[in-house]
C-alpha cells in the first residue's frame, strides 16, 4: 500500500521555514559573537533536517542544494574556514535560496537554477576537496597499506534495494565522507542485474570504505542518520594489522543474480561477515528504538490548520454570546427559579472564561516570530547605507495573537527602515558627535495589563522640529507663521505624504511610511506615540490588544442607544463637576480634572443623538490613546461585559468612531467605539 506523502507537505513547509529562520539567526549572531560549537551545531541542524525531510518527500532539488550547504556548514563546524563577512554573505545567500526553493515547492513554481549553481560553486570555493562531478579521482582511492599509527574506521555500507525510492542518494553520502578524511572505497557490484532484469529504480551496489582521519564514530553515524532504516551499516575501528587498500572497481559478473537478490559488502572471512551482520542487526534495532522515541515526540506536537483554529475561536465567541443571553434571561424568571439557576450560570461563566483563555492560547505566538526577521534586514540595509548598527531584541518571548503578529510585521518593517535611513547617523557623523560608531537599534516587547507594548528605538539623531516644520510648511500642512513644538513635530511626521528625505531612494522619500504605519496600527485597535530627544534618539511606542477576537468592554448608554467602550482604553470614570467645564478659544471645551485640562467630547453630539443628557447628569469616561487623554461624556454606565468583536466594515461599511459590533444578551446588536479615532478627533 502506497503512502500519500502530500499529507506531510504542510508541516514540512512550515518546519523548513522555521529551521531556515533559526539558521539565519545563528549566522547573523556569528558577526557579533564567537563561533561556539553549540551555535555552529544549531546552524547545521537546521539545514540537516531540511535535507533529510526533503529527500524523503521527493523534493530532490531542495535536498540536493541543502546537501551542499550542509557540507559547507559541517566544514565550518570543524573550523576549516573562518566566519568572515564574505563567507557569511555566501551562507546567508544560500539561506535565501533555500527559502525560495521551499516556497517554490509549496506553490508549485520554478526557481532560478542558475542562481543555485552559482551558490554551489561559491560554496565549493570555501571547502572544495573533490572534483566538480563529486566523484573521487582514481588516485584518491588507491592508497598504501593502513598502519597502526593511522586512526580511522572501516565502514560497510549496504543500501537496501528500495534505497532510491525513499529519496536517498549514496553518492551524496560518499561525498560527505570523503570530506572527513582520506577515503578509499571498494564497490561491490556482484548483485547488479543485467539486461531486462535491470531496474533503474533499485540499488544494486554496496561499498566497503576505509576512512582515515580524525573523524569520530559519532561523526560518521550522523552522516548515515537519515538512511539507517534503509541500509545495513557497520562501522569498525581500523585493525592494528594492515588492511589491504580497496580496489577502484570490481569487475561486473557475466551471469547476473536474481534482480531482488540483496547486494553484499565484501569482507574478509565468513566469521567477519557474520559479525558485521550481527552488529548491523543490533544497530537497526537501536535505530528503530530511536525512531519510536522520535515518533512519540512528534505525536506530542499537533499540527492544526489555521482555519480550524479560527473556526473554534468563532464558536467560543458564539458561546460567550449565548452565555450572556442566558445570564440576561435570568432576570425575567421568578425569583426562586433564578436563584436556583444563578449558581449554574456562574459556573458556566467560569468554564466559558477558562475555555476562551485556552482556545486563545492556541493562537498565541511569541513576538520573536515578528522580531526574528529583522536581524537580516538591519544587516543588509545597514550595509547598503554604510551604517554600522547593532540590533538588540528584548522581551521577544512575550506572546501575541497570531493574527495580530501577521498584521504587525509591515508597520514594524517601516519603523525599522525609518530608523536606519532617517534616525541613525553614519559612523563618521557619530564619531564627530562623540557617539560610538556602531549605533544601537532596539526592539522591545512587554505585556502591560491586557495589552502588549512594542518599542522600536534608536540612539540616532532624534526628531528635528525645525526641519519637520520647514517640510510641513512646504507641503502646506501648517501656515508660514506657525511655530512647531517638538510634540507637534512628532504629530506631523504621521501626516500622509510627509517625508524629510532629501532624495528618493528604495527606502524613503516617496512620502509613504509613517502614515501607513499609524493606519495599520489603528486597524488593530491599537495606538502609537513618539518619544524623542534631539541628538539622542527616537522611540516609537506601539500599544496593541493581545487579541482581536474577544475583549472586555464597558457598556454605556447615550440617549436610548447602547455602546461598548473597550476597557483597555478606560483610565477612570468620574462624576463631572459643571464648574470644572471651561471653554477655551482655539481649543474647544475642556474639563479640569485634578489640575489637568482634558478635551471634552460629548458622545451624543459626535454620533448625532439628540435625546441625550447633559454635563450635570452624565458620566465622564477618561480614555487614553496614543499617549493622549480625553474626557468622554455619556449618559450612564450599564456594566462590564465580555464581548465578541464582529467586523462592521466587512459586513457593512466603515463608520466614523466605530471599531466594530457585538451581540448582547437579548440578541441586541451593539456598536463598539473606536476610542483611538475619538481621541484623534479631539486633537485635530
Amino acid at each position: 500500500m502506497s503512502i500519500d506523502l502530500t499529507r506531510f507537505y504542510e508541516s514540512f513547509f512550515a518546519e523548513s521555514l522555521e529551521s531556515l529562520e533559526a539558521s539565519e539567526t545563528g549566522l547573523l549572531a556569528l558577526e557579533r559573537e564567537h563561533a561556539t560549537d553549540e551555535r555552529l551545531n544549531e546552524i547545521f541542524r537546521g539545514l540537516h533536517s531540511i535535507k533529510g525531510a526533503a529527500g524523503s518527500l521527493g523534493f530532490t532539488g531542495l535536498a540536493d542544494f541543502t546537501h551542499h550547504v550542509e557540507s559547507a556548514l559541517d566544514r565550518l563546524r570543524k573550523r576549516e574556514f573562518d566566519t568572515d563577512k564574505p563567507t557569511l554573505d555566501i551562507l546567508l545567500s544560500c539561506i535565501d535560496y533555500s527559502r525560495a526553493l521551499v516556497l517554490a515547492a509549496k506553490d508549485g513554481r520554478p526557481v532560478d537554477g542558475e542562481r543555485g549553481q552559482e551558490l554551489v560553486t561559491a560554496l565549493d570555493r570555501l571547502h572544495s576537496t573533490l572534483p566538480a562531478n563529486g566523484v573521487p579521482e582514481p588516485s584518491s582511492v588507491t592508497a598504501p597499506v593502513v598502519t597502526d599509527a593511522v586512526p580511522g574506521f572501516r565502514i560497510g555500507f549496504q543500501p537496501a534495494p528500495d534505497f532510491f525510492a525513499n529519496g536517498n542518494d549514496p553518492l551524496r553520502i560518499l561525498k560527505v565522507l570523503s570530506g572527513m578524511g582520506h577515503m578509499r572505497t571498494r564497490c561491490d557490484a556482484t548483485a547488479l542485474a543485467m539486461g531486462e532484469a535491470f531496474n533503474a529504480e533499485r540499488c544494486y551496489l554496496a561499498w566497503d570504505i576505509v576512512l582515515e582521519g580524525d573523524a569520530s564514530r559519532e561523526d560518521i553515524e550522523e552522516v548515515f542518520s537519515w538512511v539507517r532504516e534503509d541500509c545495513a551499516l557497520s562501522i569498525e575501528p581500523l585493525a592494528a594489522s594492515a588492511v589491504e587498500a580497496p580496489a577502484v572497481q570490481t569487475p561486473i559478473p557475466t551471469s547476473a543474480p536474481a534482480p531482488n537478490a540483496p547486494p553484499s559488502v565484501a569482507v574478509e572471512g565468513a566469521e567477519e561477515r557474520r559479525r558485521l551482520d550481527r552488529r548491523s542487526t543490533d544497530r537497526r534495532s537501536q535505530a528503530r528504538s530511536a525512531e519510536a522515541e522520535a515518533e512519540e515526540f512528534r505525536q506530542e506536537r499537533l499540527h492544526v490548520s489555521r482555519d480550524k483554529v479560527d473556526a473554534l475561536i468563532n464558536l467560543v465567541g458564539e458561546l460567550v454570546i449565548t452565555k450572556t443571553m442566558l445570564k440576561e434571561g435570568l432576570t425575567s424568571l421568578p425569583l426562586e427559579v433564578s436563584q436556583r439557576l444563578e449558581a449554574v450560570v456562574q459556573q458556566l461563566e467560569r468554564n466559558t472564561r477558562d475555555l476562551q483563555d485556552s482556545v486563545m492560547a492556541i493562537r498565541m505566538l511569541p513576538v520573536s516570530h515578528a522580531f526574528g526577521r529583522f536581524g537580516r534586514l538591519v544587516r543588509d540595509v545597514g550595509q547598503s547605507l554604510g551604517k554600522r548598527v547593532d540590533l538588540v531584541m528584548t522581551g521577544e518571548q512575550s506572546e501575541l495573537d497570531k493574527s495580530v503578529i501577521e498584521k504587525l510585521v509591515d508597520p514594524l518593517t517601516h519603523l525599522v527602515r525609518n530608523a536606519l535611513d532617517h534616525g541613525i547617523e553614519t559612523p563618521e557623523e557619530r564619531k564627530s558627535l562623540g557617539k560610538p560608531e556602531v549605533a544601537t537599534l532596539r526592539l522591545h516587547a512587554e505585556h502591560k495589563g491586557g495589552n502588549i507594548e512594542i518599542v522600536v528605538s534608536d540612539d540616532g539623531r532624534g526628531v528635528n522640529a525645525q526641519r519637520v516644520a520647514a517640510k510641513a510648511r512646504l507641503l502646506g500642512l501648517i501656515g508660514e507663521d506657525v511655530e512647531v513644538s517638538l510634540e507637534r513635530a512628532c504629530e506631523l511626521i504621521f501626516e500622509p505624504g510627509f517625508s524629510t528625505a532629501e532624495s528618493v531612494n528604495e527606502l524613503s522619500g516617496r512620502g509613504v511610511g509613517l502614515d501607513v504605519v499609524r493606519r495599520n496600527i489603528l486597524e488593530l485597535s491599537g495606538g502609537i506615540r513618539v518619544e524623542t530627544a534631539p541628538g539622542q534618539g527616537t522611540a516609537f511606542v506601539i500599544r496593541l490588544p493581545l487579541t482581536l477576537a474577544i475583549i472586555d468592554g464597558m457598556t454605556v448608554l447615550v440617549g436610548q442607544e447602547t455602546y461598548i467602550v473597550p476597557m483597555t482604553f478606560i483610565a477612570e470614570c468620574v462624576q463631572p463637576d459643571p464648574a470644572a467645564i471651561k471653554s477655551v478659544a482655539g481649543r474647544g471645551v475642556l474639563v479640569e480634572l485634578r489640575g489637568q485640562y482634558l478635551p471634552l467630547l460629548k458622545l451624543g453630539e459626535l454620533i448625532g443623538i439628540e435625546a441625550c443628557g447633559g454635563i450635570d447628569t452624565g458620566i465622564l469616561l477618561v480614555v487614553e490613546a496614543d499617549g493622549n487623554h480625553v474626557a468622554l461624556l455619556v449618559d450612564s454606565l450599564v456594566g462590564q461585559e465580555q464581548v465578541v468583536i464582529k467586523s462592521l466594515e466587512s459586513n457593512f461599511r466603515k463608520v466614523d468612531y466605530i471599531a466594530g459590533a457585538t451581540i448582547l444578551g437579548q440578541g441586541q446588536v451593539v456598536l463598539i467605539l473606536d476610542v483611538a479615532g475619538l481621541v484623534r478627533s479631539a486633537k485635530s
